[in-house]
């Protein structure tokens, strides 16, 4: 029983290797040993601080919506404790929490959408930066020959 355990974290290790050597193979779009040009550098640059402000100004957005949620529902809870009847109580308390919920899933779903448009912004410019590494070296070969 003491020797399944100790092999199950030597397995993981194994397949964790393996996923990071796979990740590490398949994310590097530039050729091992190919020098990158100033300009590709700028590009690529370019592309992760356009990918995370979009980032960052999601989550702002996430975070203020947020934070203007709960304000909201604090606010519409103690209104709600002002009514007279016990059924006016409990109407008010369900839609200030039927409008927190609603509010809560629309933000998430805003963050979501954000957060994938600004991964395929940036995989679309990361690969314009390859292109422009790769017609560099095209242009360096035709003034060698």
């Amino acid at each position: 029983m003491k020797k399944n355990l100790l092999i199950l974290p030597i397995i993981w290790l194994v397949l964790g290797a393996v996923a990071i050597a796979t990740e590490i193979k398949t994310s590097d779009f530039f050729p091992l040993g190919q020098q990158l040009s100033g300009s590709t550098m700028t590009c690529i640059k370019t592309a992760v601080e356009a990918k995370e402000t979009a980032l960052l100004t999601a989550a702002t957005v996430y975070q203020n919506g947020y934070i203007l949620a709960l304000t909201t529902k604090k606010n519409a809870v103690l209104a709600a404790w002002e009514k007279s009847s016990k059924k006016e109580i409990k109407w008010a308390l369900g839609q200030a929490a039927k409008t927190y919920k609603t509010t809560l899933n629309i933000l998430k779903k805003s963050f979501k959408n954000a957060e994938k448009t600004a991964k395929i912004v940036y995989k679309t410019d990361t690969k314009a930066c390859k292109s422009t590494g790769i017609q560099e070296l095209i242009d360096i070969q035709i003034e060698v020959d």
